[in-house]
């Protein structure tokens, strides 16, 4: 992506947390779409719905 000249602003293809950590999952392999249970057994997706930054691993 890129920022304004202050580095302050995202100016285009912003990356969400969310996708941020979806695009860590998706480096080491982790089905982004599988629902995982806590120790307590309340379920949740690895990254909340993100998508993976692809374009990184080339």
């Amino acid at each position: 992506g890129s920022t304004d000249k202050m580095g302050k602003k995202v100016d285009s293809n912003p990356v969400k947390p969310e996708d941020f950590l979806a695009t860590i999952g998706y480096g080491m392999g982790i089905p982004l779409d599988q629902t995982i249970y806590s120790p307590s057994r309340r379920p949740f997706t690895f990254a909340n719905e993100g998508k993976p930054v692809e374009s990184l691993f080339g």
